[in-house]
């Protein structure tokens, strides 16, 4: 997408000069060159506003993506020996504000990108040995 908007402004820079050549060989006369300079300026202008906000962006996601990672890095042991405020924050992170009360346990559905987890899960259905999950009841 960005590409085509640097074609496109390349293409701008193209008409700019000939409708300056244009001027300079007497072909047409300086108001039509002053109204087609400044309609292909203000294309131009969008076009590069366009542009850098889209190249800007493209990095948006890169922060929020590494803070979501180092997260879920860590759960596994927040889960076992993190402290109850810790498992807290957690849990909202994990499963949004909509945690159930269920027999004595908060239980709810994963929010994105969490559930991606989830779904992706590459375990296969394999559970750990013994001692390495918290203990069900």
């Amino acid at each position: 997408m960005a590409e085509r908007k640097r074609a496109e402004i390349g293409k701008i820079n193209l008409r700019l000069q000939t409708l300056l050549d244009s001027l300079l060989d007497g072909i047409i006369d300086r108001e039509a060159y002053v109204a087609e300079k400044a309609k292909e300026m203000s294309r131009k202008k969008s076009l590069e506003e366009q542009s850098s906000a889209l190249l800007k962006g493209q990095a948006d996601w890169l922060e929020p993506f590494q803070k979501w990672i180092l997260t879920a890095k860590d759960a596994d042991e927040i889960a076992i020996s993190g402290s109850l405020q810790e498992k807290r924050v957690l849990a909202q992170k994990v499963f949004g504000s909509n945690l159930v009360l269920d027999c004595k346990k908060a239980r709810g559905s994963c929010v994105k990108p969490w559930s991606l987890l989830v779904e992706n899960s590459t375990s296969g259905g394999m559970v750990r040995p013994a001692g390495l999950e918290p203990a069900t009841f």
